[in-house]
């Protein structure tokens, strides 16, 4: 049995309705994003396995983005919460505090969780449409174009994973706040969540915003970072990773 599925078990067990609602919230955010997100395309049309391809999409490094920043700022959303909830199931709390029932208390964390996400990807969709002006980011395909900028974010990437910052930031995604309200332990945990989380999702304007290999790989290594009882193996072997891919970048 995997600590997702005690997770899943436990939010059923203790507050079946709201536990069961984020879980389809869940699933919806992934079938959003197999669907295309709204940007009218289709995932597989945006996705190849791995570093992406510089060289060969060139003509197309300026063309203007033909989706709104709300529905950006959507697809970012909803694609985070798809990536981050398997691995914040488990420490979603369930059960009730003073006068608030388990579900109140579930979903008010969620909430403020999910605002924190929210903010992050009003950011990221801002960035994106920078980097596209900038001809860094491929206006169709969503990854990167330049190898410099490709192997910059990889390299970032890896060195932050042996920072005592992501460190003490991860340990704090496996210890759920519960002093506070619902909706203060919500943004808590969010906002030390993503300080872990951050550079790895700056990946994805390395190797595609909406390539199902990059977002599937990082799904599970942060799902796995907040989930393994040590996960300092599993960062370590990431961050050499990154700094591997990086020189394979440049090299290539």
């Amino acid at each position: 049995m995997t600590p997702i599925d005690l997770g899943v078990r436990r939010l059923l067990r203790n507050a079946p309705i709201a536990g069961s609602a984020l879980i389809v919230t869940t699933l919806a955010c992934w079938t959003f994003f197999f669907t295309g997100a709204g940007t009218g395309m289709e995932v597989w049309e945006m996705s190849a396995p791995g570093l992406p391809p510089t060289s060969d999409h060139v003509a197309m490094i300026r063309s203007p983005a033909s989706i709104s920043v709300m529905s950006m700022t959507f697809m970012w959303w909803t694609m985070m919460l798809a990536m981050m909830m398997p691995g914040a199931l488990r420490h979603l709390p369930s059960h009730g505090t003073g006068s608030l029932p388990a579900a109140a208390n579930m979903l008010g964390f969620w909430i403020s969780y999910a605002i924190v996400w929210l903010g992050f990807s009003m950011a990221a969709a801002a960035i994106q449409y920078q980097l596209v002006d900038a001809g860094l980011l491929h206006g169709m395909n969503m990854w990167s174009t330049n190898t410099w900028f490709s192997a910059a974010l990889l390299v970032i990437a890896g060195l932050y994973q042996f920072t005592g910052f992501k460190a003490r930031s991860l340990a704090t995604c496996h210890t759920v706040p519960s002093k506070a309200s619902p909706f203060h332990n919500g943004l808590t945990y969010g906002v030390n969540c993503l300080a872990s989380s951050l550079p790895l999702m700056l990946l994805l304007f390395m190797g595609g915003v909406m390539n199902i290999f990059w977002v599937a790989l990082l799904t599970v290594v942060v799902t796995l970072e907040k989930t393994l009882p040590d996960p300092k193996p599993l960062g370590i072997a990431v961050g050499i990773a990154c700094l591997c891919a990086a020189m394979a970048v440049l090299i290539t």
